[in-house]
């Protein structure tokens, strides 16, 4: 029978429906729609209450009734007990997840809250083991922390499980599977067991793994939703934590590089208030910590104030930078103690907006005084502090600019101390440069408010003398210094006449540029020292020609050797008692192709200056030795030759090399060589020059000074150096038998010398009158044009030949 089929009924006229019995039974079908609407009836009958159950009696069978209300009562209890369990997972999906958070609000970081978060886990689950464990960089996962399980074990089934794990990360939804009794045994945990990979996902990415371990059918595993919700939960979690980290890790680099930044930091807000510094800072500024920390801006800008030189001007710049708060600055500071910051500030700007400023102080002491210092030696000499040739030239430009606008003179002086070597090489270089130092210091004090002097050279300085009327104005200044340079001085310990020599040019009539005034002053120099030092000299143009045709020379003598146009002439020694010719002076000559013969006092002074002296002289010595051991070999006597060494070969270190190898070359005995010296050249390396001679006497050689009593004539350095000879220079010679002062000069030159065992040779004997006086007075030998000029080797040859086999007394003075 059907349960949900009315009975037949009709309607009385009072509208109320009769119940009636059934007549027959129905199909099927219609039975199972009968019993649904019975159920349905249950159900809303259960639900809605009694009244519209007296309907339903009104109207079906009390079977048909009860049956309905059977099952609808077991549907509904059914229904009940589901909603009921899903409002508790939905409780669960928000309970636990919050349980996570509470517990992990308080984790000081990401390990530690995953070894709070994980017992939890496991008792909100029901279960014995869980780990998290977070993905690497190289798409790999590490072990963070384990409950329930070693560290150790739980690597072993992430390392077993590593496709699983992957493949759950990818899809982000939780998976959960039966672990083989292998696997479980392998990771420690004996047993099949349920493995739930639950991903722990932020807002923006995900992080590892939680994976919870349970019995086969146990736990709240299979609810996906409560395992999502769990993960993100503990995902947020440990996000924010690595989030803090990350921060703190930032902020401590930060702090730590700001505390070890060179650079003292001051930020503050808007209104000027102190919000944040480091220790540099207060270390810089020597302001008290708790001064800063305590936000006190009014003493920490005391402390300030109080150290710089200009405190005004420091508040005026604040308050210019707080009236333009876009405005950059760099600037520096200058403190009362000599020190130095560098100054920037520059706008704080959150989100685009200014929000305050940023100060930074840099100390730069040492940077300035190196500054300083590099200024100091790019523009000044190191030695005298005087300017330098770059400064020099710098104030002759700006001053010819200013003589141009003005129409006005400038002088310039070039100025080089005569024979400073001859310092350096007595007392050293540190004696030199003390002298330097001397001389430096007098120049400045000699010239007026205005002027320049400026050290370029060694030896070398130069003068700016704007505003000058007249050229003689600068004479008169080059005066007065050559007057107070001259005075004798004392440079440790030894006294010296230092004399200099100076060279004028003058704006515009001598140049219209500093080059061309440097120029030219440098030649009237030049022209000073040929004039015998001690002088000055105002620039001409014939100077310039004169300097034109000394290059000139100059070039063509550097040639000379290599041509063969230079050669010896010999000039006989006679001994003055037996007339007899001892040996000869060799002089040296030059044949120039063009000029003709040069005279020795035009080239040599140039050889000098050059140092082609020194091959020149190597070249003299080997020729004269060659030529004397040929006379040897011709028989014309125990004929010696003299040879002149100049005051640069006796300072090169190789003369005695020299002389040994022109020696060896001629095949000459020593003893048949002279060399013959000048004062000058004695006295320049007292130390030098008494070594060197030592060497030369020992090799057997005779020494003589030349031109004597023309120079120092010290009877010191005739007693200290090893010479054997002295030659009485021309120029006593020449007025002896007129002059009384020279007869007494020459008289006590050989008196001296023959008390000290030396040999005297009388220079430029020309008359008998002279030759008879040093007869009277027993001068040993003598030379000159009496006897015989300078002549070429073959003619000196017959002069010898000639009188050889003489006796004394019928020796003529003349020969030929």
């Amino acid at each position: 029978m059907s349960f949900f089929k009315p009975h037949s009924s009709h309607i009385t006229k009072a509208g109320r429906a009769k119940p009636v019995v059934p007549t027959s039974p129905t199909d099927p079908l219609e039975e199972v729609r009968t019993l649904k609407r019975w159920v349905a009836i249950g159900v809303y009958t259960a639900i809605l209450g009694t009244e519209p159950f007296y309907f339903f009696v009104l109207h079906y069978s009390w079977p048909q009734l009860l049956s309905g209300l059977v099952v609808g009562m077991i549907i509904a209890f059914t229904a009940i007990e589901g909603a009921f369990n899903q409002i508790f997972k939905l409780r669960k999906r928000s309970a636990y997840p919050n349980r996570l958070l509470q517990e992990l609000s308080q984790a000081p970081g990401m390990t530690a809250a995953a070894q709070r978060a994980l017992p939890v886990i496991n008792d909100l689950f029901g279960v014995g083991a869980s780990f998290v464990a977070l993905s690497r960089k190289d798409g790999g996962l590490h072990v963070l922390a384990a409950s329930g399980l070693s560290e150790e074990e739980a690597g072993r089934l992430v390392n077993g499980e590593g496709e699983n794990a992957r493949q759950m990360l990818d899809e982000g939804t939780p998976l959960a599977f039966v672990l083989p009794a292998d696997v479980t045994s392998r990771a420690g945990t004996p047993g099949r067991k349920r493995l739930a990979l639950v991903p722990i996902t932020s807002m923006t990415r995900s992080l590892g793994v939680l994976a919870i371990i349970s019995k086969e059918r146990g736990g709240d595993l299979g609810d996906v939703e409560l395992l999502r919700a769990v993960g993100t939960a503990l995902g947020l979690s440990m996000e924010n934590l690595r989030d803090k980290e990350e921060l703190a890790e930032t902020a401590s680099l930060l702090s730590t590089t700001l505390d070890s930044t060179a650079d003292g930091i001051l930020v503050v807000g808007r209104n000027g208030r102190i919000e944040s510094f480091n220790a540099k800072f207060a270390d810089m500024w020597g302001i008290p910590r708790s001064v800063l920390e305590s936000r006190d801006d009014g003493k920490a800008l005391d402390f300030v104030l109080n150290q710089l030189k200009d405190p005004d001007e420091f508040a005026v710049k604040v308050k210019e930078l707080y009236a333009q708060p876009e405005a950059e600055s760099r600037d520096n500071l200058h403190f009362n103690d000599g020190r130095v910051f560098e100054r920037f500030s520059q706008p704080r700007r959150l989100l685009g907006e200014i929000v305050g400023r940023v100060w930074s102080f840099r100390e730069i002491t040492e940077r300035m005084k190196a500054e300083e210092t590099i200024r100091q030696l790019a523009y000044h000499d190191v030695l005298t502090g005087l300017p330098n040739r770059v400064q020099f030239e710098e104030r002759l430009r700006i001053d010819l600019a200013q003589a141009r606008r003005s129409r006005q003179k400038v002088a310039v002086m070039f100025l080089d101390l005569d024979r400073f070597k001859a310092v350096n090489d007595t007392v050293g270089h540190a004696g030199g440069d003390q002298l330097l130092k001397q001389v430096a210091s007098e120049f400045a004090e000699a010239i007026r408010e205005g002027d320049t002097v400026a050290r370029v050279g060694g030896d070398e300085f130069t003068f700016i003398l704007p505003g000058i009327e007249h050229a003689e104005d600068a004479a008169v200044v080059a005066e007065r210094i050559l007057r107070r340079i001259r005075q004798p001085r004392t440079v440790a310990g030894q006294e010296f006449h230092v004399t200099t020599s100076i060279g004028i040019s003058v704006f515009p009539k001598d140049g219209s540029d500093a080059d061309a005034l440097m120029r030219n002053a440098d030649t009237a120099m030049y022209r000073a020292k040929e004039r015998g030092r001690d002088n000055c000299q105002v620039f001409t143009p014939a100077m310039k020609a004169s300097l034109m045709e000394t290059l000139a020379l100059e070039n063509d003598l550097s040639h000379a050797l290599e041509r063969e146009e230079l050669f010896l002439l010999y000039q006989p020694v006679v001994h003055l008692a037996s007339g007899r010719v001892l040996g000869a002076e060799a002089l040296l000559r030059w044949q120039h192709p063009k000029r003709g013969l040069v005279q020795p006092d035009e080239f040599i002074p140039l050889a000098e200056q050059t140092g082609l002296i020194v091959p020149i002289g190597e070249w003299v010595l080997k020729v004269a030795c060659a030529q004397a051991k040929a006379w040897h070999q011709m028989r014309l006597g125990p004929q010696w030759v003299s040879v002149n060494v100049s005051a640069r070969q006796m300072e090169q270190p190789g003369l005695v090399a020299a002389v040994a190898g022109a020696l060896a070359e001629g095949g000459l005995s020593p003893a048949n060589l002279h060399l013959e010296l000048t004062e000058g050249a004695v006295m320049r390396q007292m130390e030098p020059v008494v070594s060197t001679l030592s060497q030369l006497r020992e090799m057997g050689l005779g020494l003589c000074v030349d031109d004597f009593g023309t120079g120092y004539s010290s009877l010191g350095y005739l007693k200290r150096f090893p010479i054997d000879t002295i030659k009485i220079d021309r120029s006593f010679i020449h007025n002896v038998t007129t002059d009384q002062n020279d007869a007494a000069i020459v008289t006590t030159v050989v008196t001296m010398a023959r008390s000290l065992n030396l040999r005297v040779v009388a220079e430029g004997v020309e008359t008998d009158a002279q030759l008879g006086f040093l007869r009277e007075i027993d001068c040993d030998e003598f030379q000159g044009f009496l006897v015989s000029p300078a002549v070429r080797p073959d003619e000196f040859e017959a002069l010898v030949r000639q009188r050889q086999g003489l006796s004394a007394e019928t020796i003529p003075v003349r020969f030929g």
